[in-house]
């Protein structure tokens, strides 16, 4: 009996120990800012995890799209990933309202992330 006990405490604590492998990224930053109201959109608009982001040889794995209010794409190219951030150059500077910011990422478990945030453009 003490045996097993002595094994299930060491297998308790190796897993304790253990690295997270199923923790994904999360958004943490952006420019322009989530739900901020901004006078001209960026030359470049970013957005930021809590972890770095993954690339696959060289197939795209992350994207990142920029949309006006009528779902024209703004953004120009394909995104680049550095780290935990994932950038796209805007090729029109001239969108006014509210401007869609989409992602799909992979974290560096392996694992797609997506979502989207929004900020308004008022010249």
């Amino acid at each position: 009996m003490k045996k097993l006990v002595s094994a299930f405490l060491a297998f308790g604590v190796a897993l304790a120990a253990a690295p997270s492998a199923g923790a994904h990224a999360s958004y943490s930053d952006s420019n322009p800012k989530a739900r901020s109201t901004i006078s001209k959109l960026p030359k470049l608009v970013w957005v930021e995890f809590d972890g770095n982001l993954i690339t696959i040889a060289d197939k795209q794995t992350n994207f990142l799209t920029v949309k006006n209010r009528k779902g024209k794409e703004l953004s120009n190219g394909k995104p680049f990933v550095g780290g935990a951030r994932v950038s796209v150059n805007i090729k029109n500077r001239s969108a006014t309202g509210k401007i869609r910011v989409s992602w799909r990422v992979v974290s560096e478990d392996g694992h797609p992330v997506s979502s989207s945030l929004t900020f308004t453009v008022r010249k």
